[in-house]
């Protein structure tokens, strides 16, 4: 199974998903066969590292900073993905432009909370990057629950 995380750039949020969504599935049984990558909807940043902040914040939290460098989530991209996880709504749209028949989770939908939208860090500061690292975090064990799910894998 193949997974990307999306957001805009593919410098903050989605590599931050990405890392962290590894980490977890790396210590999950039974999920030997899944992949996790990210991408943007846009292609501003490709072949970019994650911005440093993100890099930084990871860190704080006690995760790696290797992620994928920045790749845009084009209809070809999208081909070869089995579940995308979208950062707002906007991107769920666009990937659904890009590819209609994908599977696309909006990540604080699995939360349940007031604001379906992961705000975007990039003009914050370290507090915001830390914030969006605790959604990520506090969205895995859906996120696990969801792949799980896919995969027909017993909860």
């Amino acid at each position: 199974m193949r997974i990307a995380v999306v957001c805009t750039g593919n410098i903050c949020r989605s590599p931050m998903g990405e890392v962290i969504l590894q980490d977890h599935v790396r210590r999950t049984v039974g999920m030997e066969t899944v992949d996790v990558t990210s991408a943007g909807t846009a292609r501003w940043h490709v072949g970019e590292p994650m911005d440093a902040r993100a890099a930084a914040s990871l860190r704080r939290g006690g995760y790696s900073t290797d992620a994928s460098m920045g790749s845009w989530a084009t209809a070809e991209f999208l081909r070869d993905i089995d579940l995308a996880v979208a950062m707002t709504r906007e991107h769920r749209q666009d990937l659904l432009a890009r590819r209609p028949d994908l599977r696309v989770v909006l990540l604080r939908e699995l939360l349940g909370e007031g604001s379906l939208d992961v705000p975007d860090p990039y003009f914050g500061n370290d507090d915001d990057f830390d914030r969006c690292r605790d959604t990520l975090e506090r969205a895995i064990p859906e996120l696990l629950r969801e792949i799980r799910r896919v995969l027909d894998l017993s909860t």
